[in-house]
């Protein structure tokens, strides 16, 4: 059986036993990396989370309700109406003139908390805010507890308190880095929470919907916080409607244009000190109160107050999106950044949409463990690759050099990478040397030579193969070439794998004798062929040899021998019993002796040989039958041990092995006295035949055994009987080219036995 026809062994390379470590290294660092994940989603002061919200909130804008209309005390009010504070009366007379218009409601972003200088102005407003019956006021935290006390709440005085219809805090929330962003829809002592003033007003607008948001953290057991959102933003660029305090003082607004709305009033003018940092400062500066209140009014009335995911839902957000890109990266390495930074923007996408519609994820968690996870990756395959390198270019650097190594500059020390990449070089200097030798001597070789891939496509060619097949064979493939040229096992049209190819002699287009040979080429460590190396031998000055052989054979058999017979025939004729007849005719007897002799010595030794499967116990019969009127002629017994059911066979041209037993069992009668037996034996030992023919003639001296096979050698046991030294020389020659063996063992004066050995065939 051949060696490119057995299956490839299954054993894992050091490459795969490097990144198989590196899958299972890989699951630890995903154990590793989830949990960071999930904290780093629980820490609400992770300063990403607030430049993430503030970019995407930008891209979610939300749109201005129409229904809400801004009274603004800006300086255009303070200039014409004086120096703040102004007189309640004036608040009063503004009550009246909004009233008048039949506005949906009215929220006062102005503390009233202290009583007026002068009482009666505290009950001319009230009275003003009884006729509206809209009316609502804000109360606030007390920014700093007195010591020993609960926190406190700022009230309208008593008189304001009473006459408005409801009374809510305006009280946000910074963040760390001091920005409003979000508040509490309820908040104050326990059993006495407030609703937010924008909350109130939404109630006047008569929808009905159930507050936003989830209960908050309490800041102590005297103060108690639920129902918290984030204050939804209009865009930038864009604006709530408003009109001057002092305009609608004096009736310069169309009533028109106040009626039906939810009227805020609130101061504008940066004097009033009104105003806090929000997402919108970046480009308006701070943003004052009463916008926000509007702000937030204007998200209640759409419906699209922003509110936090549960921490769970965030935790396992920002787990299952890094969770899946340790997964694609383990399954897809080669697409490592895009995937990386495929997830990172799915996950701004999401938290995008989330945004929309009224819900805020922070995906810095996620984001920040994706480029972990990324670099982590990138780093540990970085790695892996480095050792690999290592360990194969020292394999490399252990290997025989084919050439001399070219000096080069000395690599740096101190950088793995760099020594790596200065190893590689040498590695790769040294393959384009090798593969340079390859083609200069493979262009070198006396036969027409090439080199193909495992599908046949032909890679390396030296100049004979170009001449043979009369292109330059580069690129093309070899089963056409070959075809082209008349191979004949291509002929029919069939194109079965190179492996199946048979090795075979044959005559091409040009009548040029060609023997193809083809070998694998394999791996260092494999059996599975990478490429083939085929050879084709110009074989025509040979055949042309042996056909004149052939031809000298045929005079020295039918030439040569038909004189010969010619004069027997005559000396037959004669009846003269004269010395001189006897001697001629045993010279002619000799001469066609060493006729048949050199004839068949002249076919051992040539190519002609027709091999094909055969029953050598047959071979070994058909010789006994030759040689058994020489033996009963001479008393001789033949004795073998032959099975009648045994199977051997071997791969033998029949008529030549035949000839080679009978040469063997010719010489054993021969040198036999009368009365003697002559015995075959055959055995079989593992994968060969063995064929032992034993006499009881006089032996061999050991000291001619070593010379027993040579031409033209006769010993001194062979005294006395005719021969030419030619009969074992055929035999040897035989015996070689079916890649067998034989051997002799002789005692003196008890007999000789030669040994054969030949190859078992087997399908």
């Amino acid at each position: 059986m051949r060696l490119w026809h057995r299956a490839e062994k299954r054993q894992p390379t050091q490459a795969q036993r490097l990144f198989n470590g590196l899958v299972r290294e890989w699951l630890w660092v995903s154990l590793l990396l989830l949990p960071i994940t999930a904290f780093l989603s629980l820490s609400p002061g992770l300063a990403l989370n607030n430049l993430l919200y503030d970019s995407l909130r930008r891209l979610a804008p939300l749109s201005v309700d129409p229904r809400i209309m801004l009274v603004t005390i800006d300086d255009r009010s303070l200039k014409e109406l004086g120096q703040w504070p102004w007189s309640r009366r004036v608040h009063a007379d503004l009550l009246d003139r909004l009233t008048a218009a039949k506005p949906a409601g009215i929220l006062f972003d102005v503390i009233f908390s202290e009583p007026a200088r002068e009482p009666a102005n505290d009950l001319r407003l009230a009275e003003a805010m009884c006729n509206a019956g809209t009316v609502l006021l804000p109360l606030i935290r007390e920014g700093t507890p007195r010591y020993g006390q609960p926190v406190a709440q700022i009230l309208p005085v008593l008189p304001l308190r009473d006459c408005a219809r409801s009374v809510g805090h305006i009280n946000v929330e910074a963040d760390s880095d001091g920005i409003v962003r979000s508040l509490y829809l309820r908040e104050g002592p326990p059993g006495n929470m407030t609703p937010q003033l924008a909350w109130l007003a939404f109630e006047l607008s008569g929808q009905q919907s159930v507050m936003p948001g989830a209960p908050g953290p309490s800041d102590s057991a005297n103060w108690q916080r639920e129902n918290a959102i984030r204050i939804p933003f209009i865009a930038s660029g864009g604006g709530f409607p408003s009109v001057p305090y002092v305009s609608v003082l004096r009736g310069e607004v169309p009533p028109e244009l106040l009626r039906g709305r939810l009227i805020l009033i609130g101061a504008t003018a940066p004097g009033m000190g009104d105003r806090y940092v929000t997402p919108l400062s970046a480009s308006v500066g701070t943003t004052p109160g009463v916008e926000i209140q509007a702000n937030i009014l204007n998200g209640l009335l759409q419906g699209r107050s922003i509110v936090d995911l549960p921490v769970w839902m965030t935790t396992l957000l920002a787990t299952a999106m890094v969770a899946l890109l340790l997964g694609l990266l383990l399954f897809r390495p080669r697409y490592a950044l895009w995937l990386t930074l495929g997830c990172m923007g799915a996950a701004l996408l999401g938290s995008w949409g989330l945004l929309r519609l009224g819900h805020w994820w922070s995906p810095a968690a996620s984001l920040i463990g994706m480029l972990l996870s990324y670099l982590i990756w990138n780093w540990r395959r970085l790695s892996v690759i480095l050792a690999y390198f290592g360990w194969e270019l020292a394999r490399l650097d252990n290997e025989p050099k084919v050439l001399p190594e070219r000096r080069r500059a000395p690599a740096s020390q101190g950088d793995v990478l760099q020594g790596r990449i200065f190893a590689l070089e040498q590695a790769v200097s040294r393959t384009r040397d090798t593969r340079r030798f390859m083609a200069d001597g493979l262009e070198c070789l006396p036969v027409a030579t090439l080199i193909t891939d495992p599908k046949g496509n032909v890679l390396l060619a030296n100049r004979i193969a170009r001449g043979v097949f009369g292109n330059e064979l580069v690129a093309e493939n070899l089963l056409e070439q070959l075809a082209a040229l008349g191979y004949p096992p291509l002929q029919d049209g069939a194109r079965p794998a190179l492996s199946a190819l048979e090795i075979v002699e044959f005559r091409d287009t040009l009548n040029r004798s060609l023997r193809l040979d083809l070998a694998p080429l394999l791996p260092a460590d494999g059996d599975v062929a990478l490429g083939w190396l085929l050879s084709l031998t110009d074989l025509s000055i040979e055949r042309d040899a042996q056909q004149q052989r052939e031809t000298l054979l045929r005079f020295l058999s039918h030439d040569l021998r038909a004189p010969h017979s010619a004069i027997l025939a005559l000396l037959d004729v004669q009846d003269s019993a004269a010395p001189i007849f006897a001697q001629i005719e045993q010279q002619v007897r000799r001469a066609l002796n060493l006729t048949e002799s050199f004839v068949q010595l002249a076919k051992a030794e040539s190519d002609g040989y027709q091999f094909q499967p055969s029953l050598f116990a047959m071979l070994v019969l058909d010789a006994f039958d030759q040689v058994a009127v020489h033996a009963q002629l001479k008393g001789i017994q033949l004795v073998h041990d032959l099975d009648e059911d045994g199977d051997e066979m071997v791969w033998a041209d029949q008529s030549l092995l035949t000839r080679a037993l009978f040469n063997l069992l010719e010489n054993a009668v021969k040198y036999s006295p009368s009365g003697t037996t002559v015995t075959l034996s055959l055995s079989s030992i593992e994968d060969r035949l063995e064929c032992r023919i034993s006499d009881q003639g006089p032996g061999i001296a050991p000291q001619d055994l070593p010379e027993l096979f040579a031409q033209y050698r006769r010993f001194a046991s062979a005294q006395g009987s005719e021969g030419l030294g030619l009969g074992l020389t055929m035999v040897k020659a035989v015996v070689d080219r079916h890649g067998g063996r034989i051997g002799c063992e002789s005692v003196v004066d008890k007999g000789t036995t030669f040994i054969l050995q030949l190859p078992l065939w087997s399908e």
